[in-house]
């Protein structure tokens, strides 16, 4: 019992310091100037970055963090690929005969992370396949062996008992709402590509993404990724996502309950669900280029164990400069993606 309150003591202790460390002001100070013109939106391979490199390795210098890149500096050099869809792109579902457009940027947010001059996509089925999940270990499989070869998938973001009531078999399975990996658009389109789909749309809700759909067409056909062998094998033609309203909407074409069925796709026993007759199409031209970027580290050498360390990196990059908004803004400045994230690693 002693030894439990004394560590109770510590914690509480150890969380009263941390909270008396973390100054609002200091944040808030950050945030804004890595969000303030002079960055630029900060943008891989852009003027921003160059001003926002030098800005972290100084304030990592100021706080005592070593060099934890190559060769001994704060910097280390990564290759990219850059893509960027070329305007106009036509995309859109085609049902009994007639194609209803899905407009870039109001129903639909795309990108290919492909080096190609054109992605063309035409007559591929669709497939509702839930949350788009896989976990053995977690006794969940929304796919059941279904062939997604020239397929493109629709899925859910987040993760199956996201939206779990009490009582439902999957609560608590993926770790409620603290969001399993299984729940990121990043694993989902990596298991699209494992299955052999062409192209997969994640359903956008707020909620269960955790920003709004101007985060999601903030990128405005903007892709990167690391430099792969051959891509081909690890990137899907078009990667993408669609507003929830296009997504009940093309589902009642089909026939189909789109709400009833993302409730029953938080059911083990789910199974991929065609949309019954309806056909994707897409058709865009491609801009792609190699940039280099840079991530910056810092590390601390352990005292009493100097073969350990700990390391300190953030996700610094932002949107960079694009289309004017409705305020005439052109720049795109990621104050809460992820500029708050960098100034709580500081």
């Amino acid at each position: 019992m002693r030894k439990t309150i004394l560590a109770a003591a510590i914690a509480a202790a150890l969380a009263g310091q941390a909270q008396a460390a973390t100054d609002p002001a200091r944040l808030s100070g950050i945030v804004k100037t890595l969000a303030s013109d002079e960055f630029e939106g900060r943008a891989p391979g852009s003027p921003g970055e160059a001003k926002t490199v030098e800005y972290l390795v100084a304030q990592f210098k100021a706080l005592g963090l070593e060099p934890g890149g190559p060769k001994g500096g704060y910097v280390q050099e990564t290759p990219l690929l850059k893509t960027q869809i070329q305007a106009p792109g036509t995309f859109g579902v085609k049902l009994a005969g007639a194609t209803t457009p899905l407009v870039l940027g109001k129903d639909i947010s795309a990108i290919t992370l492909l080096p190609v001059d054109r992605v063309s996509i035409a007559n591929a089925p669709l497939v509702f396949v839930g949350y788009g999940v896989t976990a053995p270990e977690r006794g969940w499989d929304d796919f059941k062996g279904y062939d997604l070869r020239g397929k493109v998938a629709v899925i859910l973001i987040n993760d199956p008992d996201f939206e779990a009531q009490a009582g439902e078999p999957v609560a608590g399975k993926f770790g409620g709402q603290a969001e399993a990996y299984y729940g990121r658009w990043t694993y989902k389109y990596d298991e699209a590509v494992r299955r052999g789909a062409v192209g997969a749309l994640i359903v956008h809700e707020t909620p269960g993404a955790g920003y709004g759909w101007s985060t999601v067409v903030a990128s405005g056909g903007e892709g990167f990724d690391i430099v792969r062998a051959d891509p081909a094998k690890e990137r899907l033609q078009l990667q993408g996502w669609i507003t929830r309203e296009a997504a009940v909407d093309l589902f009642k074409q089909a026939g189909m309950d789109f709400d009833a069925l993302k409730a029953q796709a938080r059911a083990a026993g789910f199974r991929p669900v065609e949309l019954e007759g309806a056909t994707f199409q897409a058709d865009y031209a491609v801009a792609h280029t190699q940039v280099v970027s840079r991530n910056v580290i810092g590390k601390l050498t352990g005292k009493r164990h100097p073969d350990e360390s700990v390391m300190f990196a953030a996700h610094w990059d932002a949107y960079g400069v694009g289309a004017p908004d409705a305020k005439g803004d052109t720049i795109r400045r990621g104050a809460a993606d992820d500029a708050i994230g960098v100034a709580g690693v500081m």
